[in-house]
């Protein structure tokens, strides 16, 4: 029968390895997150773009003023310039 008493070492040993693993998995995951792009255009944008138009929306357009993407309809980062 096992008793976890008899064997401290083993269990701690066992804590301490899936908690090294669990940080290395954290460390990798943060990373990739890291990679991906910094711009993402908002929904409404990109429909009106797709249809050869600029989008209405005031929140839209104050940010475009500002060189940003709209972070209310879910956009994030500045515009960037078309190649």
């Amino acid at each position: 029968m096992y008793n976890p008493s008899r064997y401290p070492m083993k269990t701690l040993r066992l804590i301490l390895t899936l908690a090294v693993a669990g940080f290395i998995a954290a460390a990798v995951q943060a990373e990739d997150k890291k990679d991906a792009p910094a711009s993402k255009q908002a929904g409404c944008c990109a429909k009106a773009e797709a249809k050869g138009e600029k989008c209405t929306h005031e929140c839209c357009v104050e940010a475009a003023k500002a060189g940003n993407n709209c972070e209310q309809c879910k956009g994030s980062g500045k515009i960037e310039p078309k190649k």
